[in-house]
């Protein structure tokens, strides 16, 4: 039995139920997954602001978790607060924009991603610097649609994502597609129904990952959390 948490690192449990039952669409028989949000927060992530003010109750609930589950997902693809979380655990915390852009690494020579904004945008480009991607990656290319306002047209919004997914390909030349915010991930299917490329939904490829390291034994480095402390010393 695998005990998954997934953080949604949001102040509105809005999405929790519709979340957990998605992903477990996706998950193996006997991986147990529930979803939790926060007590308090933005209702979206889309700016460097919002991303540091969900970081003390993100560190909260993993900290409080971190014995009671085998693996964390903190679900946005801004990846807020990975690092810190991953200080205070040993069991794997992992971020759907790293996860998805690694993956993306390996079904491709490169990949673009379809962000909401260019706010998001700008953060998926500094991510794909930090983690060592910057030159895998083709192009980030903002909806210029606000998080929120993505479901209120979905309709319109696939038709979005699909005609710019085509015009990267053509354009950039990426290989691989990457949607670049977990709530698109319920028209991921259709969305690859529509492109010639592999198309990345970030959420239940990071639940995929998680559970291999689970099946796999792996953790966080145990002497990470010395090193750092070293670092500062």
């Amino acid at each position: 039995m695998k005990k998954i948490l997934v953080i949604n690192p949001v102040g509105t449990d809005k999405w929790d139920k519709k979340d957990e039952e998605y992903l477990k669409k996706f998950a193996d028989r006997g991986t147990e997954i529930r979803v939790l949000s926060l007590k308090s927060g933005p209702k979206s992530i889309e700016t460097f602001v919002s991303k540091a003010v969900v970081c003390n109750e993100i560190i909260g609930l993993t900290e409080q978790n971190k014995d009671q589950f085998d693996a964390i997902i903190i679900n946005c693809f801004g990846d807020p607060c990975i690092e810190a979380a991953r200080e205070t655990s040993d069991i794997p915390v992992l971020g759907p924009g790293e996860t998805s852009m690694h993956i993306a690494c390996l079904l491709g020579h490169k990949f673009s991603v379809i962000s909401p904004t260019r706010k998001t945008a700008l953060q998926v480009e500094l991510n794909a610097k930090k983690i060592g991607l910057n030159d895998r990656l083709a192009a980030v290319i903002p909806l210029e649609i606000s998080v929120l306002d993505l479901e209120k047209a979905p309709e319109k919004t696939v038709e979005i994502i699909v005609d710019k997914a085509k015009e990267t390909i053509n354009k950039d030349g990426a290989d691989v597609i990457v949607l670049g915010c977990t709530a698109i991930a319920y028209w991921a299917e259709e969305i690859q129904k529509k492109l010639n490329v592999p198309v990345i939904e970030p959420a239940s490829t990071t639940l995929k990952v998680a559970e291999a390291l689970v099946n796999l034994n792996l953790g966080v480095n145990k002497n990470c959390k010395r090193y750092r402390s070293d670092f500062h010393q």
